[in-house]
């Protein structure tokens, strides 16, 4: 039982840490350095990425909280799983297809392409709803990720 403890810990943990350096630590400084022209078809790729493998690490945590935690662990990894899953297969494809509008509008136009204008709006005007539901499930993949922990450890 112990083995699946430290499994579910290191995967709930995953959740939070993969979320928080791609969306908090790695986007941020990136943009800076590669300006948001280079940044956003890469982002876009690697964003794909990131919610597969948050989906599949959240559905195999509700199986292993089930096994090593209580009715909290068990809730948080079914939050986290559902969040991710909702993610991964209806808000990424609406954000991505509207991130590639929203960056041909920015090119268009010439837009601020400021760190803090991303991270409002994502790749421009018409993907800004996307983008901030994107960080929603992000923020509930999180929130369900730390539930689980603390049902975990206690």
């Amino acid at each position: 039982m112990h083995v699946i403890v430290v499994i579910d810990l290191a995967i709930a943990g995953f959740l939070v840490g993969a979320n928080v350096w791609f969306f908090f630590i790695q986007s941020p400084l990136l943009i800076t350095i590669m300006g948001r022209e280079k940044f956003v078809p890469i982002q876009m790729k690697l964003t794909k990425l990131l919610f597969k493998s948050l989906s599949i690490a959240a559905v195999l945590l509700v199986t292993l909280a089930w096994f090593s935690g209580g009715a909290v662990a068990i809730l948080g990894a079914v939050f986290s799983a559902v969040s991710a899953l909702i993610a991964h297969f209806y808000v990424i494809p609406q954000a991505l297809k509207a991130g590639g509008k929203g960056r041909a509008e920015t090119v268009a136009k010439g837009g601020d392409h400021s760190v803090a204008k991303f991270a409002s709006e994502g790749s421009g005007p018409s993907a800004a709803f996307w983008h901030r539901t994107v960080v929603v499930f992000v923020v509930l993949i999180i929130i369900g990720a730390l539930a689980n922990i603390s049902g975990t450890v206690s």
